[in-house]
């Protein structure tokens, strides 16, 4: 950037949400490089959760990127009522004295779910659908199963070997055989959804980047669909 940056509610959150994607993102490629590819898949989706938000913002401009920045507020307030109630005796005064030194505000104080929507109904998935994300059901909910957890991790830690008696715990950092195809799909997902952020964000900053953009990712998908 050469040039000024104008002060709006969308730049602020782009850039926002640029700055934290490309330190997620190194820190993805940092896993893989070491062979936590598991560990990856975390931050994978994590990256996809923020192109998701970017994306939204640049479609909806500043009264949507607003709700973002309201959102940072709403918390703000939140958590000193919460250390006003049961912090420790000196930060708990502390607390309760900004609590006391703030004006109430309606919109402020009312929680919402996500910062988009005070819908139930208007999660993340709700987001994916109306970018017209349609690969959402299933990425999302394969990289979801190394966020909490699932069952259905069983096969990617511990399993029979294909040629041997036994079984394999895997703790050490790398990629079993059994495992390569899966992981290369978290591969794919961390790079795609990097490379879909820098595209949302170039949009709004308005760099003309679509180009070289759309052709990196066109490679990506080239890559792995191979």
């Amino acid at each position: 950037v050469t040039g000024p940056v104008k002060p709006t509610a969308s730049n602020t959150a782009a850039i926002f949400f640029f700055g934290r994607c490309l330190k997620t993102y190194q820190a993805a490629v940092e896993l893989l490089r070491i062979g936590f590819w598991q560990d990856a898949a975390v931050l994978a989706r994590v990256l996809r959760e923020a192109h998701y938000q970017i994306g939204w913002i640049v479609m909806g401009g500043d009264a949507t990127a607003r709700l973002f920045l309201q959102d940072y507020n709403r918390n703000r307030r939140s958590v000193m009522r919460t250390l006003a109630k049961h912090g420790d005796p000196e930060i708990k005064t502390q607390a309760q004295a900004v609590v006391e030194n703030t004006p109430a505000d309606e919109t402020l104080d009312e929680w919402w779910k996500n910062w988009w929507s005070k819908e139930r109904n208007e999660g993340i998935g709700w987001l994916a659908q109306k970018l017209e994300y349609n690969a959402h059901r299933f990425e999302y909910a394969m990289l979801s199963a190394f966020v909490h957890t699932s069952p259905a991790l069983t096969d990617f830690y511990f399993h029979e070997p294909k040629n041997a008696a036994g079984a394999v715990l895997e703790t050490r950092p790398g990629i079993s055989d059994e495992n390569r195809e899966f992981a290369d799909t978290v591969v794919f997902s961390v790079f795609a959804a990097f490379v879909d952020t820098c595209a949302a964000f170039a949009k709004q900053m308005e760099f003309e980047f679509e180009d070289e953009l759309r052709e990196i990712s066109e490679r990506i998908r080239k890559q792995f669909a191979q």
